[in-house]
């Protein structure tokens, strides 16, 4: 299939290609009535009854498709448009923005350590390796915590912390040595110990 001609006139929505929101949002399409059929391994599907074309890519490349403006619209999680405006800051121009919240893949960004490690709070792991698949909004949180502690002379400005992007299996990064904590998505399940902080 030919389907740089078969695009033209078609809106094309970017949908995960694989992983939590991919079903979710298969299930929204078609709740919509967005006929389709997606070929095995094809990264595009036409809709059979509207001018629309599917256009499924990995969860963390949508909102880079989407804010420069090469598919219209897309689904993905809200901490991949985050993590893609803390690397690639918005213009006037460019730029991923939410338009409404779908109300599903409800997960949070949080700081994690090993269960019987030292360290009791996200401060602790100023100047510490930390292994993450969203370097740009950990860089921006222990960015804000260095910065506190400086000010209040509970660590030297010059103690910055070091970051690793792992793009899977960041949970082991602790136990291999990798990291002192890590960063991850958590949903409902138990995951190691937990720090407190705010992931706004």
């Amino acid at each position: 299939m030919n389907f740089v001609n078969d695009l033209e006139g078609r809106l094309l929505f970017a949908i995960p290609k694989k992983g939590r929101l991919q079903q979710a949002a298969i299930d929204l399409l078609e709740g919509s009535d967005i006929k389709f059929r997606r070929d095995h391994r094809q990264d595009i599907a036409l809709s059979k009854n509207l001018k629309i074309a599917l256009v499924f890519l990995p969860a963390a490349d949508i909102p880079t498709f989407v804010g420069e403006g090469r598919v219209d619209l897309g689904i993905t999680g809200s901490d991949q448009v985050e993590e893609h405006n803390a690397v690639t800051p918005p213009t006037d121009d460019t730029g991923p923005v939410q338009v409404l919240d779908l109300g599903f893949g409800t997960c949070k960004l949080q700081v994690q350590v090993p269960e019987k490690g030292p360290y009791n709070h996200p401060r602790d792991l100023i100047g510490r390796n930390i292994s993450t698949s969203f370097v740009g909004l950990t860089r921006k949180f222990f960015t804000a915590l260095e910065n506190d502690a400086a000010a209040n002379g509970t660590a030297s400005s010059q103690l910055k912390t070091k970051f690793r992007y792992l793009s899977g299996s960041v949970e082991a990064a602790c136990a291999l040595g990798v990291a002192d904590g890590i960063v991850d998505l958590v949903g409902q399940s138990k995951q190691p110990r937990a720090l407190e902080y705010s992931d706004n």
